[in-house]
C-alpha cells in the first residue's frame, strides 16, 4: 500500500470562536467607567467632587437610556446607587426624586388611564377614531396631529392626555391591523410622545414647563403667553409631524374596518364613573389658582377612587399589573439627577462656562441665538426635568442677553420652546417616557426624530424673532 500523498488535505482543526463584547457589556463598561474618572479625578476649576460625581452620574445614566443597553429600571437602580456612592452624599438624598410630586402625578395619572382602558372608554373612543379615519392609518395620523391644540384646551396636561389617547389609539391601531413594528404605528406614537407636550406648552396654564418659563420671565397673562408662544409652538407641532411622517416613511394600508359596531350602547356604570371622575380631577386643575392645589394632589385623589372597593372601577390587582415599575423608578431617579445637580453647584458650574463660552457673539445676535439652541440641547441631556432645566438657564441666558445688549425676555422664550422641543432620548419627558413604554418605538427612533426637531427649532425660532418684535419683543435693545 503506498503511504499518502504530502499534497493531501490536513483534517480541518475546530475553531474556537472568540466573540467580542457585547453591546449590553460595552455600553455599562463605558457607563461604569465614565462614572469612576468623574468620582476619583481631582474636581475641574469651580467644580465641587460632589457636583463633579454627579454630573458623572448624568452622563453615565445618559449612556445606558440612549442606548438601551440595559431595561429602563435598571439604569435608574444604577443611577441611584451611583448618587448614593457619591461624595458629601447619602441614600436618603438619592432618594429625593421619589418625593417629588411629578412622581406622584405620574402614578395618579397612570390610574386614570388604567381605567380608561379597562372599562372600555379607550375601545369606544378607538371606534370613533377608526370610524374618523375611515381605516386609514394616514387620516388616522393626520387628524391627530391637526387635533393635537384643541386637545390641549380639553386636558391641559400632555401627561394626562397620554395616558388617555395612548390606550385609544393603540386599540384604533389595532382595529386597522397595524402592528407595533410597522411604520404608522411608531409615527403615531413618536408624535404623541414627543409632539403632545408643545401643545400644552402653548397655554400658559398648560404645564410645568410653561408655568416654571413665565413666572421667571414675568409680566404675562394667559392671553399675553398664548400670543407670543402659540405661532412657535405650534409651527412646531405642523413641521415637526410633516419630518416625522417623512422619517419614517410611506405607512402601511390599514384594514377595511367593519362598521364602528356598540357605539350606540349605553355608557356602562363604570364609564360613568370614570367619566365623572376625569371631569372633576381636569376642573380641579384648571381652577388650581383658586385653591392653591398641587396637580398631583386632584390626580391621586381620582386614583384613589378609581381603585376604591366597591366604588371603583378597578382593583389593586389588575393596577398593578397596568403600572409600569420601570417608568415610575426612572422618573424618581431622574428628579433625585436634576436636584442634585443643581444642589451640589454642578448647574451652576455649566452656566458659568455658558455664558463665558456665548457671551463673546454680541456683534453677532443671530449666530447667538443658534449657538444658544445647541448648548440648552446639550444641558437638557443631562438635566432632564424640564422646569429644572428651565430654572437653570433662563437666569442664564438673562445674563448673556444683558453683556450682549439683546432682550432676555425673547432669549427666556428660546430657552424653554428648546428645552421642550429638542428631546433625544426618551427619559427626558414624562410624556415621551408613557408613550415608549407602549413599545411601538426604539430611543433610535427618539434620537433620529430629536434632530430633526433641533433643526426645525433652530428655523422656528429664528423665524419667530420678527414675529415677536411686532408684538413688541426685539431681540436687539442696545
Amino acid at each position: 500500500m503506498s503511504p499518502p500523498s504530502s499534497t493531501a488535505p490536513a483534517a480541518a482543526q475546530p475553531t474556537v470562536s472568540r466573540p467580542g463584547l457585547s453591546k449590553t457589556e460595552l455600553c455599562v463598561a463605558a457607563a461604569l467607567l465614565v462614572y469612576a474618572a468623574a468620582r476619583l479625578s481631582p474636581p475641574l476649576e469651580g467644580l465641587s467632587a460632589a457636583g463633579q460625581a454627579v454630573l458623572g452620574v448624568a452622563i453615565a445614566g445618559m449612556i445606558l437610556w440612549v442606548s438601551e443597553a440595559v431595561p429602563l429600571g435598571v439604569t435608574a437602580l444604577l443611577v441611584l446607587a451611583m448618587l448614593g456612592l457619591a461624595p458629601g452624599l447619602r441614600l436618603p438624598e438619592a432618594l429625593v426624586g421619589f418625593t417629588s410630586e411629578v412622581t406622584f402625578f405620574l402614578v395618579g395619572v397612570a390610574a386614570i388611564g388604567a381605567a380608561v382602558e379597562t372599562t372600555g372608554l379607550a375601545q369606544r373612543a378607538a371606534r370613533f377614531l377608526s370610524r374618523g379615519a375611515r381605516g386609514s392609518p394616514t387620516r388616522l395620523y393626520a387628524h391627530m396631529i391637526a387635533a393635537l391644540p384643541a386637545l390641549a384646551f380639553l386636558v391641559p396636561s400632555a401627561i394626562t392626555r397620554n395616558a388617555i389617547l395612548i390606550p385609544a389609539y393603540r386599540d384604533a391601531l389595532d382595529r386597522m391591523g397595524v402592528a407595533k413594528t410597522d411604520r404608522a404605528g411608531r409615527a403615531l406614537m413618536l408624535a404623541l410622545g414627543m409632539l403632545n407636550p408643545l401643545a400644552s406648552s402653548a397655554l400658559l396654564t398648560g404645564g410645568i414647563a410653561s408655568i416654571a418659563a413665565a413666572s421667571l420671565l414675568g409680566g404675562f397673562s394667559w392671553l399675553g403667553w398664548f400670543a407670543v408662544m402659540a405661532v412657535p409652538y405650534y409651527a412646531l407641532i405642523l413641521l415637526g409631524g410633516l419630518y416625522l411622517r417623512f422619517m419614517v416613511g410611506r405607512f402601511e394600508a390599514g384594514l377595511a374596518t367593519p362598521a364602528p359596531e356598540g357605539d350606540a350602547v349605553p355608557l356602562s356604570a363604570a364609564e360613568k364613573k370614570t367619566l365623572v371622575t376625569l371631569a372633576a380631577t381636569a376642573a380641579l386643575w384648571l381652577t388650581d389658582t383658586v385653591h392653591g392645589l398641587s396637580p398631583a394632589l386632584p390626580a391621586l385623589l381620582a386614583a384613589v377612587y378609581l381603585l376604591c372597593p366597591r366604588l371603583g372601577v378597578l382593583s389593586w390587582k389588575s393596577f398593578e399589573g397596568k403600572l409600569s415599575w420601570g417608568l415610575i423608578l426612572t422618573v424618581g431617579a431622574s428628579m433625585s439627577l436634576a436636584r442634585l445637580i443643581t444642589e451640589t453647584g454642578a448647574a451652576a458650574w455649566l452656566g458659568r462656562g455658558l455664558v463665558e463660552s456665548l457671551v463673546g457673539l454680541a456683534d453677532l445676535p443671530l449666530l447667538l441665538v443658534v449657538l444658544l439652541v445647541a448648548a440648552v440641547t446639550l444641558i437638557h441631556l443631562a438635566i432632564t426635568n424640564l422646569a429644572a432645566c428651565i430654572a437653570l438657564l433662563i437666569p442664564v441666558s438673562a445674563t448673556i442677553a444683558h453683556a450682549a445688549g439683546l432682550n432676555a425676555v425673547v432669549f427666556g422664550l428660546i430657552v424653554t420652546i428648546t428645552v421642550d422641543a429638542v428631546i433625544l432620548y426618551p427619559v427626558q419627558t414624562a410624556a415621551n417616557l408613557l408613550a415608549y413604554e407602549s413599545g411601538y418605538f426604539a430611543a433610535t427612533d427618539v434620537r433620529r426624530f430629536g434632530l430633526g426637531m433641533f433643526a426645525l427649532t433652530t428655523l422656528v425660532v429664528l423665524l419667530a424673532l420678527p414675529y415677536w418684535e411686532a408684538l413688541g419683543l426685539p431681540l436687539i435693545i442696545r
